[in-house]
């Protein structure tokens, strides 16, 4: 989650304003935790659900369904680690009115510099691990398409597919090159590669 510094200032006493920073989107770190506790696990469990379908079809049935058993259980892992890394996540996120429900003392000055280094200090671990948890969902995603794509191509045969199915692998290949490419325009540039790789 990126952060500014475009909130308004507390003004204390004799003292020049403090400022806390602020999330570019107000809304993303209710959307990341959301990811992370209700679709992640809800498409984690369909994967691993389609991975023990997927044993018992056969080659007559289509033409590599251990391709596509294989990226379920990809996107099963990596659907886990996002909650697992959104956990972590969410131990950083706190507002301004949390901090300073924490000490009475919060109205000193003193005390307002201490809790707004913190609350600078938490955004930033909150950014890190959520964009990191934002990578694993997105890989999760395009190795679940992939295997429901790989699982649309019909099986060798003499006789000719159903032009359906072949409409299905055709919509399912659409949908993992429109995600793919969203995914290396977003995320494959040096300013945010530098953020997920902070310690």
């Amino acid at each position: 989650m990126a952060v500014n510094d475009h909130s308004a200032p507390e003004h204390l006493d004799g003292d020049e304003p403090l400022y806390w920073h602020t999330p570019e989107l107000y809304g993303e770190a209710e959307a990341l935790n959301i990811m992370g506790t209700i679709a992640a696990p809800l498409l984690g469990g369909f994967s691993l659900a389609s991975m023990v379908l997927t044993v018992t079809i056969t080659t007559s049935e289509t033409r590599w369904p251990d391709a596509a058993l294989l990226l379920f259980m990809l996107a099963a892992v990596l659907f886990v680690a996002t909650v697992q890394i959104m956990f972590m996540a969410r131990r950083y996120q706190a507002s301004p009115p949390d901090l300073k429900a924490w000490w009475p003392d919060a109205d000193q000055p003193q005390r307002m510099k201490q809790l707004q280094n913190e609350q600078k200090r938490h955004a930033a671990g909150f950014r890190r691990w959520s964009g990191r948890a934002l990578v694993t969902y997105r890989l999760a995603l395009l190795s679940l398409q992939a295997a429901l794509t790989i699982l649309a191509v019909p099986a060798e045969s003499h006789g000719q597919a159903s032009v359906l199915r072949w409409l299905a692998v055709a919509v399912g290949g659409a949908a993992f090159t429109a995600q793919a490419v969203w995914l290396i325009g977003n995320f494959i540039s040096p300013k945010r590669m530098a953020r997920l790789l902070e310690p």
